[in-house]
């Protein structure tokens, strides 16, 4: 089918999160009559959508996802449509203006990171795929990375006058000021034209049989390759829990570059970056337990990408 990007209006029509959860429900409801689908099992675990197994008319099994909408998931539909049935699941159909999609069922779907893989295999995994995805041609109506970084900061840098007691307790006030800094820069010097996941996770690649890995929740950019790999090199392999945490998520980040060609040092600046904004969103949620997990991470996080 032809897919569009979601209509912005709806970003506006829920300013926060929840006031899309109080219609949530409602909006599920309506499209699961209007495309005739039967509700099966919830997806759990998503923070940005409802989704659900469901059933076709015509007894096809499908996924039903009905989206929060947000900038940095308009391109979603043209992602998937753009990769295509190798890369990604199929989308069957969209309603643009619920931001609701009706996707292909991906079995056995297992994510990445719960596949009982090892990390390094797991890692070149996911670098063969994140290849495949990086090069296909990027249509148009998807954002640039320095747009998509521009508003993180904006709203990030509004935050910490309020942030400030806090961020001081945790001892990291000159931290995360200078990973809003470096994202800066980095963005500003955005060399990339390469067709970005955007929430390159293990969680979002799924088995799909026969040695075949899909990805899912996307959130589209056109960037630098390098600001991708971080969720990856993270969440693979258990590396806070080793002794020397920062010497392996080193070691997992060079295998990744060194796979796909990408810059170490400029993954690893995007990586101090991204993880400094990670505290800012904790302390603004009034998660105070994450925010002290997230600062503890950001000393480590420092250490990689230290010149």
């Amino acid at each position: 089918m032809d897919c569009v990007a979601f209509e912005d209006a709806a970003i506006a029509a829920y300013p926060t999160r929840s006031a899309w959860d109080a219609s949530a429900a409602e909006i599920v409801g309506t499209m699961l009559d209007r495309w005739h689908l039967t509700a099966g099992e919830a997806y759990v675990g998503g923070e940005a959508a409802s989704v659900l197994r469901v059933t076709t008319r015509d007894g096809t099994p499908a996924v039903l996802k009905v989206g929060f909408p947000h900038v940095e998931g308009v391109a979603e539909a043209l992602g998937l449509e753009s990769w295509g049935p190798a890369l990604s699941p199929r989308v069957l159909r969209q309603d643009p203006w619920t931001w609701s999609l009706l996707l292909d069922h991906v079995e056995p779907g297992i994510p990445l990171s719960t596949a009982g893989v090892d990390a390094a295999a797991a890692l070149d995994i996911a670098a063969g795929l994140f290849s495949r995805l990086t090069a296909c041609a990027i249509p148009a109506g998807v954002p640039t990375l320095p747009s998509i970084v521009g508003d993180y900061l904006a709203s990030a840098r509004e935050r910490l006058r309020t942030q400030h007691a806090e961020l001081a307790g945790l001892g990291i006030v000159e931290l995360v000021e200078r990973g809003l800094d470096d994202a800066a820069d980095l963005a500003r010097s955005d060399r990339g034209e390469f067709f970005l996941h955007g929430d390159f996770n293990p969680g979002n690649i799924l088995s799909a049989g026969a040695d075949r890995w899909l990805v899912i929740d996307p959130k589209p950019m056109r960037g630098d390759r390098e600001f991708d790999l971080w969720p990856l090199v993270e969440q693979l392999g258990s590396p806070w829990t080793r002794t020397d945490p920062a010497a392996a998520l080193a070691a997992q980040l060079r295998r990744v570059t060194d796979a796909v060609g990408c810059d170490y040092e400029r993954a690893a600046r995007w990586s101090f970056a991204r993880a400094a904004l990670n505290v800012s969103w904790y302390v603004d949620d009034g998660n105070h337990d994450a925010a002290a997990t997230a600062a503890a991470e950001l000393r480590v996080v420092e250490r990689i990408s230290a010149p």
